[in-house]
């Protein structure tokens, strides 16, 4: 199942491609072209927008709208109403661009990283769109692996 975010859902969007979803999002868009990209996309449009929504149901395409402010109550609202499969840790995307993150050989990430992150002996991915590296490593990655474990609770209490 893939995802196009409106702009008011941006960290949303960010939290669903670190838990392995495919997750566009767009600012500076109209309401118009998020729709037609949308359905040119075969994507499942998400908002907190009212008339977005009920535009997007009129013109009979797969829309989804969030109703909390909360964005650990977001993503329990999107993964119960669609089944989507979260991935994480075994498979996440990039966060910034939404690319497939790949392992690297260490080497190739010389001079790229922090010097003690290269010298821990950390595995490291990168993304294949935007060459951006990433690494499991202290409260960064304490934070995601907190705010999994609340959602998959939150979702195993609302199932």
């Amino acid at each position: 199942m893939k995802f196009l975010f409106d702009e008011m859902l941006k960290r949303l969007s960010r939290w669903c491609r670190i838990f392995g979803i495919y997750s566009e999002h767009f600012e500076g868009k109209s309401d118009t072209e998020l729709l037609e990209y949308a359905e040119a996309n075969n994507l499942v449009l998400v908002t907190r927008d009212v008339p977005l929504f009920e535009r997007c149901k009129k013109h009979g395409l797969e829309c989804i709208r969030i109703e909390s402010d909360n964005f650990e109550e977001q993503l329990v609202q999107l993964l119960k109403e669609t089944g989507a499969e979260v991935r994480f840790p075994d498979e996440t995307r990039c966060a910034s661009c939404n690319g497939e993150l790949s392992i690297i050989e260490r080497g190739k990430a010389k001079g790229n990283i922090p010097e003690d992150v290269y010298e821990s002996g950390k595995e490291l991915w990168q993304c294949k769109e935007c060459k951006k590296i990433y690494w499991r490593d202290g409260s960064h990655w304490k934070n995601i692996s907190k705010v999994y474990e609340n959602v998959m609770k939150r979702l195993s209490k609302a199932i």
